[in-house]
């Protein structure tokens, strides 16, 4: 049973590791952990949404968003303010857009898969 419990815990490990976000920011300092580019991506209303999210430690520094099959006028809408939101807020605790749920959660989920896989790894590194 440990046995059984030791490979799953192992091929969920993996699978996070596989289906982790990239960190393209590069800052040189010991803190590089908490600071760089992230991407993350879940379902809108009328496909992927992507976000792009630059943080500084525990600071959302700037937050963009790509939608391109988002319905126009609708969630197009989401995509162009919800990210300064989410950055004046720094948090994904705001009131989506009126109108564009999907794309609005879309957004938010998206920005916290980045936050997950952060802290993931930044809990691994220090064990």
């Amino acid at each position: 049973m440990k046995k059984l419990a030791l490979i799953i815990s192992a091929l969920m490990l993996l699978s996070m590791v596989a289906c982790a976000d990239s960190n393209t920011g590069d800052t040189g300092t010991d803190d590089a952990e908490d600071e760089g580019v992230y991407t993350g991506a879940a379902q809108g209303y009328g496909g992927e949404v992507t976000v792009t999210v630059k943080v500084s430690g525990d600071d959302i520094v700037s937050v963009e968003a790509i939608g391109e099959d988002e319905t126009e006028g609708i969630g197009s809408k989401a995509i162009a303010e919800l990210p300064s939101k989410i950055e004046e807020a720094d948090s994904t605790n705001v009131d989506g857009v009126s109108g564009a749920t999907n794309t609005s959660n879309a957004i938010k989920e998206a920005c916290q898969r980045v936050s997950l896989n952060l802290n993931f790894f930044q809990k691994l590194r220090s064990v």
